[in-house]
């Protein structure tokens, strides 16, 4: 291990691990946005009011309602952390970490924790999506997507996790028996499971560590097959090429050249990615690029049909795993939809290097902090 990777380690990654875990059982970006917005029974998913706020009371996603703790972990090593108030307020910034993560006090402002929030964790998986039952079978979550969604103001984050990302990953023998805990690729945790449920679930408890701790609502995954089935019922998606690149048709693709996808295209274009060590940020720029032309092809088929949300769950339900049920989309699209279906990335940033054979981006401790608090958190002052 070179100096420089050892130095990353230090702070979150040489902290203690966690207690043996009890044993689990049981791509695209933002194509989970399209299942939150559309997959409704007609127009009787516009109707939110009234109903909404009995789901808010005591709807089984608003998880920060009842939020006891939020572990601060080993964040933000470079800063000053406090549990409680200083005798003598520090020189320069600091954590105040309050209420058990709770509120939160940064560069002299109070921020606290926003319960209105639901999360959907969204993975686009390169295998398909069905039940393996040996675990390393089920294929690796290419995509990894948290989405964020205010349930009060409609206001949805895409928290855009890179896949290669140094994170504890639970780990499974071939037989599914408990192995213990270490720092991989955040892609594994996937891997380490049925290929459905088991491996949301490791996925689910990857994020949420990677998080200090913050629960995760529901998960949805989604296979590549599903994204081609997707991204037929709009007729295909036209993108302007980020690229140089030879499609599997043949077709030679210069960066700027107008191209509309379909098939083993889409496939190349959104997953293909080169050996260097920012290839995969190059990719989720590219995906990034994907999802949004996508999303406006389908808002106008939803406007123009309302036959459609139905018929493109119906269409992708065999691509994918979810513990999401119909009031949950029903709420959440009706949501998204009244507010403009509007919403926005935020990526984590980190470096780059080779650990093992394999490219691992070590995050920003700082900039994942700061995503923390943009994303979970209200400033309050």
């Amino acid at each position: 291990m070179s100096s420089q990777t050892e130095v990353r380690r230090k702070g979150r990654f040489e902290a203690p691990k966690r207690k043996t875990a009890s044993r689990i059982t049981g791509g695209v970006l933002a194509l989970v946005i399209l299942l939150l917005s559309f997959c409704r029974a007609g127009a009787e998913g516009f109707k939110l009011l009234g109903w909404a706020d009995v789901f808010i009371g005591g709807g089984k996603m608003l998880v920060y309602g009842n939020v006891n703790q939020v572990d601060m972990g080993d964040a933000a090593p470079d800063l000053p952390i406090y549990n409680e108030v200083p005798s003598s307020e520090p020189e320069g910034d600091y954590v105040l970490w309050l209420d058990d993560g709770t509120t939160v006090v940064y560069q002299g402002h109070r921020y606290e924790l926003n319960r209105n929030l639901t999360t959907v964790l969204f993975l686009g998986v390169d295998d398909t999506i069905e039940e393996s039952h040996t675990v390393g079978k089920g294929g690796q979550s290419d995509v990894i997507l948290l989405i964020a969604m205010d349930t009060v103001t409609g206001q949805t984050t895409i928290l855009n996790i890179p896949r290669d990302a140094y994170a504890q990953v639970d780990l499974y023998s071939v037989g599914g028996i408990f192995l213990g805990t270490d720092y991989v690729q955040i892609t594994l945790a996937y891997a380490y499971g049925d290929g459905r449920q088991s491996s949301c679930e490791n996925a689910v408890l990857s994020v949420s560590r990677l998080l200090y701790g913050l629960p995760i609502s529901s998960y949805l995954a989604l296979d590549m097959k599903g994204i081609q089935a997707a991204n037929e019922t709009v007729g295909g998606v036209t993108v302007n090429s980020l690229i140089d690149t030879k499609l599997p048709d043949g077709t030679e693709l210069h960066e700027g050249d107008l191209i509309e996808l379909h098939g083993k295209n889409l496939d190349h274009y959104i997953r293909t990615r080169g050996r260097d060590l920012e290839a995969n940020a190059r990719r989720m720029e590219r995906q990034k690029q994907y999802v949004t032309a996508f999303s406006k092809l389908a808002v106008a088929k939803s406007k123009q049909s309302l036959s459609f949300p139905a018929d493109l769950f119906s269409t992708l339900a065999p691509y994918m795993v979810t513990n999401l049920d119909v009031s949950d989309v029903t709420f959440l699209s009706s949501t998204f939809l009244s507010h403009n279906a509007d919403y926005h990335f935020r990526d984590l940033h980190g470096s780059f290097d080779k650990l093992n054979g394999s490219t691992v981006c070590y995050l920003d401790e700082m900039d994942l902090f700061e995503a923390i608090l943009q994303v979970f958190y209200i400033q309050v002052d």
